[in-house]
């Protein structure tokens, strides 16, 4: 018999996402990196083209990382207003 798969919940698709943004982070930047290591230094608008993409990809990955830390501070106010919650009921 095999097994029913479940649809992705939330987490797991933020994860995924943002595990793929970090790695496509790393690779772009250090291509970006080793490009600019290779600048002649009489070609500065060379270096210019390379940290505007550099500042493209690093606003981007912020805005991933501020959706992924949002995430994680949501669910753990959750947990924390329904505990008090059932800890309000149980003693009254």
């Amino acid at each position: 018999m095999q097994e029913e798969r479940q649809p992705r919940d939330p987490t797991r698709k933020l994860l995924r996402v943002f595990g793929v943004k970090v790695t496509q982070y790393e690779e772009r930047t250090a291509a970006l990196l080793e490009q600019a290591a290779a600048v002649p230094a009489d070609q500065p608008d060379d270096l210019l083209r390379l940290a505007a993409e550099a500042l493209d990809l690093t606003a981007d990955m912020n805005r991933h990382l501020r959706e992924m830390v949002a995430h994680v501070l949501d669910t753990q106010q959750r947990v924390l207003t329904d505990l008090r919650a059932a800890i309000e009921r149980a003693q009254s």
